[in-house]
C-alpha cells in the first residue's frame, strides 16, 4: 500500500504521516495508531501484535 492511500484510508494528513514515517516525531498517540490501523483494515489488536511490536529492541519506550 502507498502512503498516499493510507493516507487516504485512515484520515491522516499528509503532513502528520510523513513526519511519521521519517521518524520526526518523538510520540505518538494512541489514536493515531489506531488511525493507522484501520487504514489498513485492521483491528488495533491486530496491528499491534505484528512481530514488530512484539521485539521491543528497536522502539524507543519512554
Amino acid at each position: 500500500m502507498s502512503q498516499y492511500r493510507l493516507e487516504l484510508n485512515s484520515g491522516i494528513l499528509h503532513g502528520t504521516m510523513n513526519n511519521i514515517m521519517k521518524g520526526n516525531n518523538k510520540s505518538i498517540k494512541l489514536n493515531t495508531v489506531m488511525m493507522i490501523a484501520f487504514g489498513f483494515n485492521m483491528s488495533i489488536t491486530e496491528f499491534l501484535n505484528d512481530p514488530v511490536f512484539l521485539s521491543n529492541e528497536e522502539l524507543e519506550i519512554e
